[in-house]
């Protein structure tokens, strides 16, 4: 199975974007790469994210509910990389 993050992002910035096409030009990759791993995650999940149309992308209701969730999700992954790092500059043990 594909990287369960590297997902998330891809939603996550599909979502704040607003389309495939801006995504991928973020990620460097090509419009359908992103599509695919858009089907790939709603294939995981068991439902459909996006309502697509030829000229938008609106989240379906089960969409602005994953969205809440991943959003959350990779701001915890965020903060614990940022926190080990803080940790990884500061001195710590007995000085």
């Amino acid at each position: 199975m594909s990287d369960i993050l590297l997902l998330f992002r891809t939603f996550v910035r599909t979502v704040e974007a607003g389309s495939f096409t801006a995504v991928a030009r973020d990620f460097n990759a090509s419009q359908p790469t992103i599509s695919r791993q858009i089907a790939v995650l709603e294939e995981h999940l068991g439902c459909i994210l996006f309502h697509r149309t030829t000229r938008a992308l609106a989240l379906t209701e089960d969409g602005r509910t994953f969205y809440d969730h991943a959003r959350r999700t990779l701001d915890a992954v965020a903060e614990a990389e940022s926190a080990v790092g803080r940790r990884k500059t500061k001195p710590f043990g007995q000085l």
